[in-house]
């Protein structure tokens, strides 16, 4: 039987599995159906009709003629990602940035501190289709985020990763990402301090979070009250319920600070770097989400240190924190790493 005289919806399989094909191997998914609509107009105007059947997209990068190829092609979702390696490759990303209604994903890396400003000042309006969101700076000193960004709301984000980029008011901004499964700041310098307290407050909202990743450059300096005494009561909790992962890189300080009002029961791999730690003593971990009670030994000449802990998570649940390379894993799961980072 020729191809020519298969009906539309066995077509459209083919399609599917053809596209699957050349995602995995050939070209990038986003372009995959750039080939079929080439092959002739019947083919063109199937592949038109099935956006969503068949997930059509498209890429655009620093290198991509943005103005070009947006009049090309309808008006399709938009991935938009690589490295800023030019001037020029920011004035074709922020042309894509202003379809701000059809961007899906925006995952930008080594962005210099005139490009962020660019796409700082293109982002400041809502994207309502926003799904993913990973930005990384490739400056020393790169700008803070403006509190408008996104227009101050993201309903749809579900992956938002940032890497040395400063953003205090982040934690407003998140308030509306009630769909967030994925959040990572790494690396985040002073300009970017965002208070315990801020952070406290964002569980509530983000009841689909699965994984937390928190590395912190800044230290915390700021005036803390007489923790020991204080018991905060079970409704000052905030409740993490689908958080699975917790990787915290930072000053101990802050991290009694974060946890003391926190509660994760689904948590089952936590992981800590404690940086400028001179004295291992942490008692107001005790009753709350993660009780140290033993100290540590130096593992290596790398500054790394190795920590065997005693931990309580909840009543009548106890697992044991081993050294990095043999992580201990008890009856719920829970797999734990901690070092201490000088």
């Amino acid at each position: 039987m020729r191809i020519d005289v298969l009906p539309d919806d066995v077509l459209l399989e083919i399609f599917d599995f053809c596209m699957d094909v050349l995602n995995r191997r050939f070209k990038p998914g986003t372009e995959a159906w750039q080939l079929l609509v080439h092959v002739c107009r019947r083919w063109r105007s199937l592949v038109f009709e099935s956006p969503r059947r068949l997930n059509l997209r498209l890429f655009c990068t620093p290198k991509t003629p943005a103005r070009d190829t947006l009049d090309v092609w309808p008006a399709l979702p938009l991935l938009i990602g690589g490295e800023m390696t030019s001037s020029s490759g920011a004035d074709n990303i922020v042309v894509a940035l202003k379809q701000s209604n059809r961007v899906c994903q925006v995952d930008l890396s080594d962005l210099a501190n005139r490009d962020l400003e660019k796409v700082f000042a293109a982002m400041q309006v809502p994207f309502p289709e926003l799904t993913h969101l990973s930005l990384a700076s490739g400056g020393l000193t790169p700008p803070v985020t403006p509190d408008l960004f996104l227009g101050g709301s993201a309903p749809r984000l579900q992956h938002f990763w940032l890497l040395a980029i400063p953003f205090p008011g982040l934690p407003k901004l998140l308030l509306s990402a009630t769909h967030l499964v994925y959040l990572s700041l790494r690396h985040i310098p002073r300009s970017g301090y965002i208070s315990p307290e801020a952070m406290v407050a964002l569980p509530s909202a983000l009841s689909s979070l699965e994984t937390l990743i928190l590395r912190l450059l800044f230290q915390y300096s700021q005036s803390r009250p007489d923790w020991e005494s204080l018991h905060p009561p079970a409704s000052k909790h905030s409740v993490m319920p689908a958080l699975e992962y917790f990787d915290f890189q930072g000053v101990i300080e802050y991290f009694e600070d974060l946890i003391t009002f926190i509660d994760a029961p689904q948590l089952d791999d936590l992981r800590i770097s404690f940086i400028n730690l001179i004295d291992f003593d942490c008692p107001r971990l005790s009753g709350h989400l993660l009780y140290l009670c033993c100290g540590a030994k130096p593992k290596n000449e790398e500054g790394i240190w190795e920590v065997t802990l005693m931990a309580l998570l909840g009543p009548l649940c106890e697992f044991q924190l081993h050294p990095i390379h043999q992580p201990y894993t008890n009856t719920r799961g829970l797999r734990c790493t901690c070092g201490i980072l000088w």
